[in-house]
């Protein structure tokens, strides 16, 4: 029987990253149909009940959580994952970088679309709250995962025994 592989084996890692990744989509999932539909209420809400009015209201509020969806989805791949990598490797587990590298993309995606939040338009920093969700939501998912290895080092490291 083989011993287990060590945590920096690539395989290990490669399994870290496909969980951690699986995590943030289904956080992002979550969050972006809980967005979506308090889109569609607030845009009915604005402008009526008419059957025009809640057509436009459901296209839009469609169009929020498909924008935000891709959104999200490319923050995970190019930012969430190597950020998790990294923050692994120093033993930081905590939600806060999550929730700061989530917003940061939402600002820079607003900012790209010429969307960002200012004082000409203040309640465009609303656009800000599902990126951020989704991250507390993901280090929500992964806290049982954290808790694990913690307990794993804390093992590992007593099992040392030294003679003197």
């Amino acid at each position: 029987m083989k011993p287990p592989a060590p945590a920096e084996d690539p395989v290990v890692e490669s399994i870290r990253a496909n969980i951690v990744f699986e995590k943030m989509i289904a956080s992002v999932l979550s969050v972006a149909a809980v967005s979506g539909a308090a889109h569609l209420l607030v845009s009915i809400a604005a402008s009526g009940l008419s059957p025009s009015a809640i057509g436009s209201a459901f296209l839009s509020a469609a169009t929020f959580t498909l924008l935000f969806f891709f959104t999200a989805f490319a923050g995970a791949v190019a930012v969430g994952v190597p950020l998790f990598l990294q923050l692994e490797k120093r033993k930081v587990r905590a939600a806060w970088p999550y929730a700061v590298a989530a917003f940061l993309v939402s600002l820079a995606f607003l900012a790209a679309a010429g969307a960002a939040p200012g004082f000409e338009a203040p309640w465009r920093a609303a656009y800000l709250v599902p990126g951020v969700a989704a991250a507390l939501l993901f280090a929500r998912k992964m806290r049982p995962f954290w808790r694990a290895a913690e307990r794993a080092e804390q093992a590992s490291a007593a099992a040392i025994v030294r003679l003197h």
